[in-house]
């Protein structure tokens, strides 16, 4: 017992009891006491001012969008807006904390946000604040703190400068962030902390974010998050990988639980398992009647265009253009003249007979009233099945036009009848859109829509699917945080629909992009403030390269480039030869390796997480309101913390100074093993028409059990983790309990049991709370481990068949596991998982780690980002070293060389018999080793990625 206080002793002790003797000596133990022990705990109360309430609102209801580089008046941005995610004064400082912040005009007098919280503990605390310091000039405002009818807190900030005035920033944009704080005594309760303007000011005011912390030592660096209680366990935890029971093994789960199963199939696009859609120059149709000596004799779009002609006309072998995963995609303002009976590009497509995209951002079709009718029928008839569909980068099919006179939203209605009143709205301006545009009727056309945001695109995704999209699109900004969440919704939405998702390939950081042509090329003084495109400007090259391998090994059914004419040139100074440029060079790597891996398998991703359809959730919108209109709540809160855990370290890295390749790629403990449904009762799943027969090698090895069509979306996972707030449906619930019997594993809260019998969880809630700040797991042969953190408060509940998992050290339960049927109902007692600080709690990030834990056949160590994929032949693992390379958003990378990563990989419970290198085409050395699993090393460079496929024995 050395080195054990007694007390932890006899908690674990008693947690152990429970579990053994079951729920009759549960209902024996004493409740909680009425407030936790005051020993000496931190607390970190962090909110954004983004996510304040009382932000001015335009006429539609949206807020006020107030940008930087702007530096609007009182007049044209009266109140308290929003600053908008940052532009170049805002990300050269390391970028705003999480995306945005809230802005007001300098004539501005009278303006308040505000943030409603609780305040964990009687005591001293500090309140920290981070805004914009103009040099030489006052930015005055308030901050104050109201508990119950008193003003607990006061104080003005920004009446004095405290960066100097010669700072590097400060003498770039004339600002620089800063961080100020005052002291003050509050009392544990409900509180209300306001941001208030009570007068005009020299300069503008800039708020990015609030820290209230009884923390007294600790100070703020840039957007750094302080280490909020369950981050700090998830890092020690992944530092020893203590062994957890993993909850989704299930009596259920044999040798052959690993197949994939029938519904994770891609349909195929255009017949084919991954194209590459590209631009095509307009030059290139012209020259299609002339002689083959004289002409490229593939589609092209390349600059400069008449050194491409004159160096590649005549040749067969072309750097990109060759392949046969390229396709054309033409602009729509260029469909009439293409349409035309005779035009080059119609000879070439009927002799070719090869597929093709319509690009429609920000353009329009001019038909005649002859014309029109004449090209949809060629459309939707001849070429149907060549015709992937309508690109819409950015957009959903561009008609925001219409939403001033025929979108009906308002801020009154919930997220659902949002939804609806989107719904609604798209499908009948996409009808009004396309009939206008082919003077015929032709409705929305939905099954040839491929939208493709970049914001948005989580809120989106399935609404799209279910909307009648069969390609969803999406698009990754490099300092959008966690590229592989975004992923996760969109295959998600993608597998539960039957559709197939698209990478829309664009290498933007903020407002600048890496671009190594003339064409489209801004870097002088007149785009000082905003749009900055160069090749030292935007993402690195790294981030370029490895997004191709994580959406190829994703499942993505195809990338199109949105730069696609941006892969020649011709450097200088002096005359050189045309020859691809550091991007072409990457694309022309990953179009040879496409090329000799076709059987790229399947993802294998057996956790989902179940999200309300009208969920709205979108970290990096603008506005980040759901919807727009809908601000955010409790439920929001939730499931940023969810992923948090999901995807752990990505909130972490996600307050260092921004980087493509830090926030974007995130080396996850758990790996990249999610994807997200919704609890709709309206979808149809695996509506698209798949192949008949055995399932081919590029899909994995499928597991032999009823046809997709008989399946519900959520059998082909192991674990459903629901996920903020949801009303279950009568349908639901029966889904809920009938997937649980089939043997898997459900985890819910108590914000998502309405409508769900108290049989299926196997307890009763009391309608009495405790609240405690630690807690104790009992889950067998487990090291005692260190769960206390932030104050929760958790529902009191009575045991009506379940057992308990996890509890408080007085002995209430916390977590608790039902059996029904093969499978289990796992249940946390605290309310969206979250503590009094709005952040999860630590037992609850305990909890989701014995549900993430082991449900993969590979052991993957290392610290990289990893993917799984099976095959028929065996499984693929996919690494990325996100370290090392610091690329800021204006000027060269920076390398580490030192910053290598060697990984490890096993197969849990299998011999390996081979091991495969696919980038480097080389064989991997099998360590056999004595009494465990057979294991291969990889040695990964900064910013490198290593695609590794192991044949078991």
């Amino acid at each position: 017992m050395t080195g054990i206080p007694l007390r932890s002793f006899l908690s674990t002790f008693i947690a152990l009891a429970m579990t053994t003797l079951g729920a009759t000596f549960a209902t024996l133990l004493p409740a909680a006491a009425a407030s936790p022990n005051q020993e000496n705990q931190t607390e970190y109360l962090w909110y954004e001012a983004e996510n304040m309430r009382g932000f001015a609102t335009q006429s539609n209801g949206e807020p006020v969008l107030n940008p930087s580089w702007l530096n609007q008046p009182k007049a044209k941005t009266p109140g308290w807006g929003m600053n908008g995610p940052g532009v170049s004064a805002e990300w050269t400082q390391g970028g705003e904390s999480e995306w945005s912040s809230a802005a007001a005009s300098a004539d501005e007098s009278r303006a308040t946000i505000f943030q409603d919280l609780e305040i964990p503990r009687d005591g001293d605390y500090r309140i920290w604040i981070r805004y914009a310091d103009w040099a030489g000039k006052a930015e005055n405002f308030t901050v104050r703190i109201r508990q119950g009818d008193r003003e607990v807190f006061r104080h003005e900030f920004g009446a004095a400068d405290l960066i100097d005035a010669h700072d590097e920033v400060s003498m770039y944009w004339g600002w620089a962030f800063t961080w100020d704080s005052a002291a003050g005594s509050l009392r544990k309760g409900p509180a209300r902390l306001s941001i208030e303007i009570e007068k005009p000011t020299a300069a503008r005011r800039h708020v990015d974010c609030v820290l209230v912390t009884n923390d007294l030592a600790y100070v703020p660096r840039g957007r750094e998050k302080p280490d909020f209680a369950a981050m700090k366990y998830l890092r020690q935890w992944s530092a020893n990988r203590a062994a957890l029971k993993p909850l989704t093994v299930t009596e259920t789960s044999r040798a052959d639980r690993y197949e994939i199963p029938a519904a994770w199939q891609r349909p195929k696009i255009a017949g084919r398992d991954f194209l590459m859609p590209w631009n095509i120059a307009r030059e290139f149709w012209p020259l299609y009647e002339k002689p083959e000596v004289e002409r490229p004799l593939y589609p092209f779009h390349a600059e400069p265009i008449d050194a491409f002609i004159e160096k590649y006309k005549g040749a067969r072998d072309v750097p990109l253009f060759s392949s046969k995963l390229v396709i054309p995609v033409i602009f729509i303002g260029d469909l009439p003249q293409y349409l035309k009976e005779g035009s080059p590009f119609l000879t070439y497509i009927r002799e070719t007979k090869v597929p093709f995209g319509i690009l429609i951002n920000y353009g329009a079709a001019e038909f005649s009233a002859e014309d029109g009718p004449a090209a949809f029928k060629l459309l939707t008839g001849e070429l149907k099945d060549q015709f992937i569909g309508w690109v819409s980068g950015e957009s959903i099919g561009h008609v925001w036009s219409m939403a001033a006179t025929d979108l009906k939203l308002a801020p009154t209605m919930s997220r659902k009848e949002m939804l609806e009143a989107l719904r609604v709205f798209y499908t009948q301006a996409l009808d009004k859109k396309w009939s206008s545009t082919f003077h015929t009727q032709t409705g929305p056309m939905w099954d040839k829509l491929i939208p493709a945001q970049s914001t948005s695109s989580t809120s989106f995704a399935h609404a799209l699917t279910r909307w009648g999209v069969r390609l969803l699109g999406m698009e990754t900004a490099a300092v959008q945080p966690m590229t592989s969440m975004r992923i996760a919704f969109t295959r998600g939405a993608a597998r539960q629909s039957g559709a197939a998702f698209v990478y829309y390939h664009a290498p933007n950081f903020g407002d600048s992009a890496t671009t190594f042509t003339k064409l489209q090329n801004f870097a002088g003084p007149d785009f000082f403030l905003h749009s900055r495109y160069g090749p030292t400007m935007g993402p690195s090259l790294s981030w370029y390269r490895k997004n191709y391998y994580l959406y190829y090994m994703s499942g993505a059914s195809a990338i199109y480039l949105e730069q696609g004419f941006d892969q020649f040139f011709k450097p200088g100074p002096g005359e050189n030869p045309l020859q691809l440029n550091p991007l072409g060079r990457i694309t022309d790597e990953f179009m040879r390796f496409v090329d000799k891996h076709p059987e790229r398998g399947t993802p294998y991703t057996p956790i989902a997480f179940l999200l309300d359809p009208a969920h709205g959730w979108e970290m990096t919108d603008y506005p980040q309101w759901p919807f727009g209109l809908s601000q955010l709540e409790r439920s929001d809160r939730a499931l940023r913390e969810l992923f948090a855990v999901a995807y752990y370290p990505g909130s972490v890295v996600e307050g260092e100074p921004a980087s493509a390749d830090r926030q974007a790629f995130v080396s996850g403990i758990f790996g990249d093993i999610f994807d997200v449904l919704v609890a709709s009762d309206t979808e149809k799943p695996n509506a698209v028409e798949r192949t008949a027969g055995p399932a081919p090698v590029a899909t994995g090895a499928v597991k032999k059990s009823s046809s997709p069509e008989s399946q519900s979306p959520e059998d082909a996972y192991r674990g459903l983790v629901a996920g903020g707030h949801i009303e279950w449906s009568p349908t639901w619930a029966k889904r809920l309990k009938d997937y649980a019997t089939r043997g898997g594993t459900v985890v819910l809260n108590p914000a998502q049991i309405k409508g769900l019998p108290t049989e299926l969880l196997g307890v009763r809630l009391t309608g009495t709370t405790g609240e405690a700040h630690n807690a104790q797991c009992a889950a067998p042969n487990e090291e005692l481990q260190d769960l206390h953190g932030q104050i929760f408060r958790y529902e009191q509940i009575e045991l009506k068949g379940a057992e308990v998992l996890m509890s408080t050290t007085s002995g209430n339960p916390l977590v608790t596991i039902n059996k029904v049927g093969k499978g289990s109902i796992i249940f946390c007692a605290v309310a969206d998982l979250l503590g009094e600080d709005d952040r999860i709690a630590t037992f609850a990030a305990h909890m989701l780690a014995h549900v993430f834990t082991d449900v993969t056949p590979l052991q993957v160590r290392g610290d990289v980002e990893y993917l799984v994929n099976r095959t028929s032949q065996g499984w693929i693992v996919t690494l990325f070293n996100n370290n090392g390379v610091l690329k800021p958003q204006q000027g060269l990378a920076q390398v580490d060389r030192s910053a290598n990563v060697s990984v490890s990989v096993s197969l849990r419970g299998q011999g390996i018999a081979s091991a495969q290198e696919w980038l480097s085409d080389r064989p991997v050395e099998v360590k056999q080793q004595a009494g465990a699993s057979d294991a291969v090393s990889v040695n990964i460079p900064p910013g490198g990625v290593a695609i590794v496929e192991l044949r078991p024995r």
